[in-house]
């Protein structure tokens, strides 16, 4: 029989060994089996059709996989969606592999692509000759929100995502990668959100690197860049950065970001449009309006009213939103469809209604924004802001039906979330978030509502936000485009599911960073 003494060292001593194995297991349990990484070209001459062979080195797996050099590995491609192995390298057959590999066809001109590299499903491809390192490719590793969030708690994500954007782009000429020093909607959109910000912290940086941005496209008299911004190409989506030239003149008085609110002003007066009036999305797109136009243009003209008092920008601008829900709000679903054609002789466009086939989710989105946003500008005694809250309170509850049961948020095609391809994107789900919360916090929508956005922004974040080794956010699965231009597009589901996403695409970062600002409101009352 063991003595007391001998017994206590025997328990000690196994103690050890079992906390010893328990931390070998963490340690292993730890990595992953999966691992999102994004690739950058670094060079101008980019092409739809380069073939290139993905090189990683073998120290940046074995860090992140267990037992990698038995495993399988598979790269899904998350700009379009599509899966294939990789190969791992081992020149010597001492089985301590070098190098992984993967050939691929980059689809697009697009200067970054996203990965996930998943382990498992059988054992390892191997290769016996070494890969040359790709110098024009920069592979960049992401954590997920879970990995991050631990070591590095977020108190505002509204400045996350601000600060993100002024670490990444610290010079707004840079700004950002995928078209940079644009006169351009998203990123008019994404500034918009930011001023925003700046008007509840007075952060001077926000509101520096917005007037930089600003003053590039406009002289010391406010006249927009003539290469830049094209009146008379009639693009709604040229109107957007415009609330950023009144959000600075009303701040500063400075009469160069009058004048150049003017000139958008001014394109809107002469405006092609259909016979009842409703402006033409663009002049290359006769007799079409489009879901889109609504949040580009009207909440300009509501905010320019405002700021000049012009009533008259006020009946146009209500015009408008009544006459695409007129002629886009389906009766069966309450869901809209993206655009509606006067001529009804677009390949899209229904033959009887002129309506485009689907119900694409971020139209929707941008349309229930430019509801929620022109309420709050419309005088409260105006005859038809009743009508107006109507509609957004219609289609609220259209919406909300289609919010997906188990991970809460909304599919490309909103209507069709069981249809295989389909797939949950993340731009239209921060619109709705936003529309949600904000319509709840006006009065407009009840508490089921801002649960809802509630539940859809922790998905958002938790599953779709990841960080680079320097902290900066990016967010996955927001569709690069949506369009019924004839010459790419049928308007229909195929078009819709096999357009190309793209990680940190700005019109989902700055749907996320209003969706913040508004759920950071909640959090403070």
């Amino acid at each position: 029989m063991l003595s007391k003494t001998r017994y206590r060292r025997h328990l000690i001593f196994l103690s050890i060994i079992l906390l010893g194995g328990l931390l070998i297991y963490c340690q292993q349990t730890d990595k992953a089996t999966s691992q999102e990484f994004i690739v950058q070209r670094l060079y101008n001459s980019r092409s739809a059709k380069d073939t290139v062979q993905i090189v990683i080195n073998w120290t940046d797996i074995s860090s992140r996989f267990s037992g990698a050099e038995k495993t399988r590995f598979t790269v899904k491609d998350l700009n379009f969606g599509k899966t294939f192995e990789a190969k791992v390298v081992d020149t010597d057959a001492d089985k301590v592999p070098e190098q992984l590999v993967f050939d691929y066809v980059f689809a697009s001109n697009e200067p970054i692509f996203a990965f996930t590299l998943s382990s498992g499903g059988g054992n390892a491809l191997y290769l016996s000759e070494t890969a040359s390192t790709n110098e024009r490719l920069k592979i960049t590793w992401l954590k997920s929100y879970t990995d991050y969030i631990k070591d590095n708690p977020v108190d505002s994500w509204s400045d996350k995502i601000i600060e993100s954007t002024l670490q990444l782009y610290p010079d707004p000429v840079d700004f950002p990668i995928y078209a940079p020093d644009r006169w351009n909607y998203e990123y008019g959109f994404f500034l918009n959100a930011t001023f925003v910000r700046y008007q509840e912290t007075k952060n001077e940086r926000y509101l520096d690197y917005i007037k930089q941005w600003v003053n590039r496209f406009i002289d010391e008299n406010g006249k927009l860049d003539s290469i830049q911004y094209r009146p008379d190409e009639y693009k709604l989506d040229d109107i957007l950065p415009g609330r950023i030239l009144l959000s600075l003149y009303e701040l500063t008085k400075e009469e160069k970001y009058k004048n150049a609110a003017n000139q958008l002003k001014a394109q809107l007066l002469t405006q092609p449009k259909t016979n009842e009036g409703g402006y033409w999305h663009k002049l290359v797109y006769p007799s079409q309006m489009w879901l889109d136009g609504i949040y580009m243009a009207d909440v300009f003209s509501l905010q320019y009213a405002q700021t000049f008092n012009e009533p008259a920008l006020v009946e146009e601008a209500i015009h408008q939103i009544k006459l695409i829900s007129k002629y886009t709000t389906d009766s069966t679903t309450g869901l809209m469809y993206h655009g509606w054609d006067e001529s009804k002789n677009k390949v899209w466009a229904d033959s009887v209604k002129g309506t485009s086939p689907e119900f694409w989710g971020r139209a929707v989105g941008w349309y229930m924004m430019a509801l929620v946003e022109s309420i709050e500008y419309i005088p409260v005694d105006h005859p038809d802001r009743k009508a107006l809250i109507k509609l957004f309170q219609d289609l609220s509850a259209s919406v909300k039906k289609y919010q997906d049961t188990s991970n809460r948020l909304w599919y490309q095609v909103l209507d069709k979330g069981n249809r295989e391809g389909n797939w949950i994107e993340t731009s239209c789900s921060a619109m709705f978030t936003y529309a949600f919360a904000k319509g709840n916090r006006l009065g407009l929508l009840d508490a089921a509502y801002l649960k809802a956005a509630q539940e859809a922004y922790q998905s958002l974040i938790k599953d779709y936000v990841v960080f680079d080794d320097e902290g900066i956010l990016y967010l996955n699965r927001t569709v690069k485009i949506g369009t019924l231009n004839p010459k790419g597009s049928k308007g229909d589901f195929d078009y819709y599911i096999s357009t190309e996403c793209r990680i940190n695409d700005y019109k989902g970062l700055a749907a996320l960073l209003y969706a913040s600002l508004e759920l950071d409101k909640v959090k403070t009352n």
